[in-house]
């Protein structure tokens, strides 16, 4: 699934949108000792709409992440493609319908049993089609040409028990401090997964599209345990094992002018292609050469390269993953950030046997917590 497959269905994922709707909703609320609570099947044509807004804000979240980071696409391996794994319980339930009772209980005893979650937390699941139009080379909609696209969405959203506050009482007209529980539904969802994936404006049944709030700290119980796949690097951890390649290969060259080289060069590589259907990936071969490009020895570079290619295992990493939007120095309780077009203002130099970072003042403005400093 690219991004241009991604855009095409956010587009549409919308209540008044008339190619694609939402048929079905399942709802449930879980406990923390993994009890259901209440649990609901709606044709989404019976829901309040006040209700469905809100429902349409959270499972449209679901969609709404970066590919590679909040959004990543997960292939079933083939051996789960048997009764009561992962991706046959998903393809039954697409199958049969959040209505078919049987299979809807399998699936959700099946998430229930799996996922490691430490809070309450409410789980929503649609049944969603889309109806595709055949396009022309012109991009042109063939409204006499079209198929069918049906999915499912599924959002897991934390539950907040709020005791505490004050609140204004009508009947008495005046506030009071609550005095009952009250457990709301976050309409942020904190994980969620989409299946089939729309690949080539198409299903495939072969890959499922996971979404995490957190692409720092994703919830790999719902990647391993609920979905069955073998769960890879997030982006965050694409990043530090990136850095710890450098670290190891490239060592005592890997100084300012460096580090911010690296960065700016892969930076530029991935603007080169943000067009692109897929996201682009940084080789083997491209570490190579932008390190070599940057300065660092024909020796290092390569063991940079063999260190990368054994870390990824040719799995390469996604190269907006492995960048920092400014230089950000840090030492001694003293942390500067610098912009990428201001890196070459910025120094390092030895004097008298200490060393220090040297700033070039070109712009003799300087603005110290919004006050102009005086030299």
């Amino acid at each position: 699934m690219n991004q241009k497959d991604l855009s095409e269905l956010k587009k549409h994922f919308l209540p008044a949108d008339d190619l694609l709707t939402v048929q079905r909703v399942f709802s449930t609320f879980i406990d923390s000792e993994k009890t259901l609570r209440c649990k609901s099947v709606r044709s989404f044509a019976e829901v309040p709409d006040e209700e469905m807004s809100v429902l349409y804000t959270t499972l449209a979240k679901v969609l709404k992440g970066k590919l590679g980071k909040g959004l990543i696409e997960y292939d079933f391996p083939n051996e789960v493609y048997e009764d009561d794994q992962p991706q046959n319980l998903l393809w039954e339930l697409l199958e049969k319908g959040l209505d078919d009772e049987e299979q809807m209980e399998k699936c959700i005893a099946h998430i229930t049993e799996k996922m490691v979650y430490t809070l309450p937390y409410a789980v929503f699941i649609a049944q969603c089609n889309y109806t595709v139009f055949e396009k022309n080379k012109l991009g042109e909609k063939n409204k006499y040409d079209s198929r069918e696209f049906r999915f499912l969405v599924a959002a897991v959203c934390p539950v907040e028990s709020r005791v505490d506050g004050l609140i204004y009482d009508e009947d008495e007209n005046s506030i009071i401090r609550k005095t009952h529980f009250d457990r709301v539904v976050a309409d942020a969802p904190t994980d969620g997964f989409l299946f089939p994936t729309f690949t080539g404006r198409g299903p495939d049944v072969n890959h499922v599209m996971y979404f995490t709030k957190k692409p720092k700290e994703p919830n790999v119980s719902i990647v391993e345990d609920v979905l069955g796949c073998h769960y890879t690097l997030s982006a965050e951890e694409e990043k530090e094992t990136f850095r710890a390649v450098l670290d190891k290969a490239v060592g005592e060259e890997l100084n300012l002018n460096v580090i911010a080289s690296i960065n700016e060069k892969i930076q530029d590589y991935a603007k080169t292609f943000k067009d692109e259907p897929e996201p682009p990936v940084v080789s083997d071969i491209f570490v190579r050469d932008v390190l070599l490009d940057s300065g660092v020895t024909q020796e290092h570079a390569e063991a940079a390269q063999a260190l990368y290619q054994e870390a990824t295992e040719g799995n390469f990493f996604i190269a907006s993953n492995l960048t920092d939007s400014k230089t950000t120095l840090s030492t001694g309780g003293v942390t500067v950030s610098i912009s990428g077009d201001a890196t070459d203002k910025i120094t390092t130099r030895e004097i008298d046997g200490r060393r220090f970072l040297l700033i070039s003042l070109e712009d003799p403005e300087i603005i110290v917590n919004g006050f102009q400093m005086k030299m």
